[in-house]
């Protein structure tokens, strides 16, 4: 009896065993299936993610744009990091083609009207690519872009100038370029001069302490140099009209404006200097380059250099290091409605016939972002149209820059939102250019202006 009692009990917990096995290994498997369901919901739930922080995934890009700096391949090390952040951050692949600017305008209005255009690109004369636009090409209205990247006070008002038409902005602004006063710091010091001329009066008195002359009369050693490429005056006289309170033209850009008592004094100012004062020499010549004579120690002074001029300098006259500084351009009496110089920008476009719109926006608004234009800048010497760009210490502490930060804060735009402005500034034989050479030249400021007025009206605007 006992043993059959025992052999029960012997077969129970065989039984049991069995069961518990069985019961364990069946709640192993549920437990690997389970693990994997979540492991297979997880990658999912990655792959999900990743698909919304990467919508782009995949996406290629063109992009052209300018050839900037002296050094080319400072540029290409510089958007190769660029594209590169680019690509990681979001998948996009962006190609990049750096365009020489003499095809760049024919290229960009190719692109405009019908020929290959990039997906987005670097721009100027920005109205007249609007203008030549249609339905299927040319550039696309942006305003999203602008108010995700913080409104149109996020840059100089000559940015909005120039990216904006008719209230509607086609690009966002990024480089941007103002004049100052280039002055040798060697040379105001042996002649006594403490500090840089603030208004035209002082500085025809402080060129005169600089120019030297031979016996008879021909000046050896210049106190003053417009900055005139190939012999043109244009823009340095779009400065000296800032500088005595005068505009180009209106404020809804209807009529020209500077046959106003600022204007003839502004172009009286420019003759006199060489003319009268004989302070500077006429440099009408096209081969007559005002830093070259600068850098060679002929000329102490010259009036609209660009800030990129540092590093031409340094590069080109390395024994000039230490002894150049760089200051706004004098105003004409100090008046708070004068305005230091003139200033241009140019925005990043996007055009109509992209394939991939929203991916076009992201570049856009990755390469215009605060970080990526800061890190621009400073690779290849470019002021930037962003305010808060210009606020950074690289600006602010440096004094050749600083200069030129200053000058921002009171310039007004040179280039002129008119879709044929680039035939009525044209040189050599644009109505304006045309209208600066001749005055230097001597003929009489009021018969050169009507002239000028005439030769506008004919092209029209």
């Amino acid at each position: 009896m006992r043993e059959k009692k025992w052999l029960a009990l012997g077969l129970t917990a065989v039984m049991t065993a069995g069961m518990l096995s069985a019961c364990g290994k069946e709640a192993a498997q549920e437990t690997a299936e389970t693990k994997k369901e979540e492991a297979d919901g997880n990658a999912a739930a990655e792959e999900g993610s990743a698909a919304k922080e990467k919508p782009y995934d995949g996406t290629e890009l063109t992009f052209w744009m300018q050839s900037y700096g002296n050094d080319p391949s400072n540029q290409t090390e510089a958007m190769d990091k660029v594209t590169s952040d680019f690509l990681e951050k979001t998948g996009i692949q962006v190609n990049y083609v750096i365009n020489d600017w003499g095809s760049a305008n024919q290229k960009l209005t190719l692109a405009c009207t019908g020929g290959e255009a990039p997906d987005v690109g670097d721009v100027f004369f920005t109205n007249s690519f609007v203008e030549m636009s249609s339905d299927d090409y040319g550039l696309m209205e942006i305003n999203d872009v602008i108010q995700e990247l913080g409104g149109e006070d996020t840059w100089y008002s000559a940015g909005k100038d120039e990216a904006c038409v008719d209230g509607d902005w086609y690009g966002v602004p990024w480089r941007f370029d103002t004049r100052a006063l280039i002055y040798n710091t060697e040379d105001f010091e042996k002649a006594g001069i403490t500090k840089a001329p603030e208004t035209w009066d002082e500085l025809i008195e402080t060129a005169e302490k600089l120019t030297e002359t031979d016996d008879s009369g021909n000046i050896t050693h210049a106190g003053l140099a417009w900055y005139s490429d190939m012999g043109r005056y244009d823009q340095s006289w779009f400065s000296m009209l800032a500088q005595s309170g005068g505009k180009m033209m209106s404020e809804d850009f209807s009529e020209f404006t500077f046959n106003s008592e600022e204007g003839k004094k502004s172009l009286q100012f420019l003759s006199d200097c060489i003319n009268k004062y004989k302070i500077c020499n006429s440099s009408v010549d096209a081969s007559y380059d005002a830093l070259t004579e600068f850098m060679g120690g002929n000329v102490s002074m010259v009036f609209g250099g660009a800030a990129d001029n540092r590093t031409s300098i340094l590069s080109s006259a390395p024994q000039m290091e230490g002894k150049f500084a760089a200051a706004p351009l004098p105003t004409a009496t100090g008046a708070e409605n004068e305005n230091h110089a003139i200033a241009f920008s140019a925005p990043i476009a996007v055009f109509k016939t992209t394939q991939y719109p929203d991916a076009a926006k992201e570049w856009v608004k990755y390469f215009c972002s605060e970080e990526v234009q800061l890190y621009l800048s400073k690779q290849l010497s470019l002021l930037n149209s962003n305010v808060n760009v210009m606020k950074d210490s690289y600006f602010t502490e440096d004094a050749w820059l600083n200069a030129y930060v200053e000058t921002s804060k009171r310039s007004q735009a040179g280039d002129m939102p008119l879709t044929t402005w680039s035939q009525l500034d044209a040189w050599p034989d644009g109505p304006i250019p045309k209208m600066c050479s001749e005055v230097v030249n001597g003929t009489d400021i009021e018969s050169a202006i009507e002239k000028c007025m005439k030769g506008l009206q004919e092209i029209g605007y």
